[in-house]
């Protein structure tokens, strides 16, 4: 060839360039415009995220009335446990609701603060609360098992949403943590589809080995005293046992209904980590915040710095992933475009132009030069399909033989969720 392919990225970034010099700044790293969407779901996957039953009652009090919204505390109560729900409700009939995932169980500060600003701005917000069943180290063996119920919940509350309030169409808002889960239920269960994840990861084993997070080095620890593992063990026997993985389920998110943002200092859920979150997704729109996982609260009004306060907007720092994902909700939910991102997209463009360029992630130009991935491969949907077969035969504690008719009929008891 003529040009290298370091040259062709250089060109690429140049004509990356004059795109920006010529569209107003609003410059955006940019999806994958020749993406044609995600493959289809395992059947076998379906069956193995699928409950066994719907919910069998509910309970709702409300906890805070004001012009805007209104706080709901909703209980469903369900085979696979109690759902605990807050449901900030806004006065005008909609069919649209964001769910919140949590960062992690407890008081969920961050989440409320996100719910309260979308409410703000007119979208129905819930937040489907966790437990903190999976921070017992003495439930290591369960990890998987815990984590297939979180996803099973958030499906029955997505049935109790429906059911309940009429709603039908669904979006996501998750960080951290969040994010991940946001990765798991979405790229599991369709009727989750436009979808923001922000500092979110995936390969969890490599994920949790590598992350500089305190907490899950003393789980690791905590987990490796009580078992008698040494170096690798943990590591391993996690591996062998959690399926629950956005490795396994990311691929299923829809790259163009997708909004991901990534702290590109980010070393709690490593930067590479969400780098390869974008190529499992399909190299959905991206914003990158100069930040780590902690700083980046700079760039969300969580608290208000200036002046200080927990509970009112003030001068800094900015929403500015609200603001991001307010324009998200509004561009694929209603079709419109939220004019205040515009300033914030003018401060941030110079950063997205540059983590382009250097993180090699990859905009429309770079795909069109530098492009050699194919399609999935039928073996490799059959090596997906069978992967789930063999979960389902786990779950059911069934026979090598009887795989295939599990596959074909949920033979854990599992019945459709629709």
């Amino acid at each position: 060839m003529f040009f290298s392919v370091s040259m062709t990225r250089l060109v690429a970034r140049i004509c990356a360039l004059f795109a920006l010099l010529h569209t107003g700044g609003c410059f955006r790293v940019s999806r994958d415009h020749l993406y044609d969407g995600p493959p289809p779901r395992p059947a076998a996957m379906e069956r193995y995220y699928a409950p066994e039953q719907s919910y069998t009652g509910y309970r709702e009090e409300i906890e805070k009335a004001t012009p805007k919204f209104t706080i709901k505390h909703i209980t469903v109560e369900s085979y696979a446990g109690p759902i605990v729900i807050d449901y900030f409700q806004t006065p005008k009939q909609s069919d649209a609701l964001v769910l919140v995932f949590p960062v992690l169980g407890g008081k969920n500060f961050i989440e409320r603060h996100m719910a309260k600003y979308f409410a703000e701005a007119g979208f129905d917000a819930a937040i489907v609360n966790r437990s903190n069943e999976f921070k017992d180290p003495a439930k290591f063996d369960q990890l998987e098992e815990i984590f297939r119920l979180n996803v099973i919940r958030d499906r029955l509350a997505l049935d109790f949403f429906q059911n309940e309030y009429g709603k039908a169409r669904f979006g996501t808002f998750g960080i951290s943590r969040g994010a991940i889960n946001v990765a798991l239920t979405a790229g599991i269960d369709d009727r989750l589809k436009y979808n923001v994840l922000v500092m979110g990861g995936t390969d969890l084993v490599d994920l949790f080995r590598d992350s500089n997070q305190p907490r899950i080095s003393n789980y690791i620890q905590m987990v490796s005293e009580q078992k008698g593992f040494v170096q690798e063990q943990f590591f391993e026997a996690l591996r062998r046992q959690l399926r629950t993985d956005p490795k396994n389920t990311a691929r299923y998110l829809d790259g163009r209904d997708t909004l991901l943002i990534l702290g590109i200092f980010d070393r709690t859920v490593p930067f590479r980590y969400g780098l390869r979150l974008r190529e499992q997704i399909g190299r959905p729109e991206t914003v990158f915040l100069l930040a780590d996982h902690y700083v980046g609260v700079l760039y969300s009004q969580t608290v208000s710095v200036v002046p200080p306060s927990k509970d009112g907007p003030g001068l800094f720092p900015f929403p500015y992933v609200e603001e991001e994902a307010l324009n998200f909700y509004d561009r694929h939910f209603n079709n419109e475009t939220h004019w205040t991102i515009i300033p914030y997209r003018i401060l941030q463009t110079p950063v997205n132009l540059l983590a382009e360029g250097f993180a090699e992630v990859g905009s429309f130009f770079e795909w069109a030069f530098d492009s050699d991935e194919d399609e999935p491969s039928d073996d490799e949907s059959e090596e997906s399909e069978q992967y789930w077969v063999e979960a389902l035969q786990i779950a059911a504690g069934a026979k090598p033989e009887d795989a295939e008719g599990l596959a074909l009929q949920g033979g854990t008891g599992v019945a459709s969720v629709r």
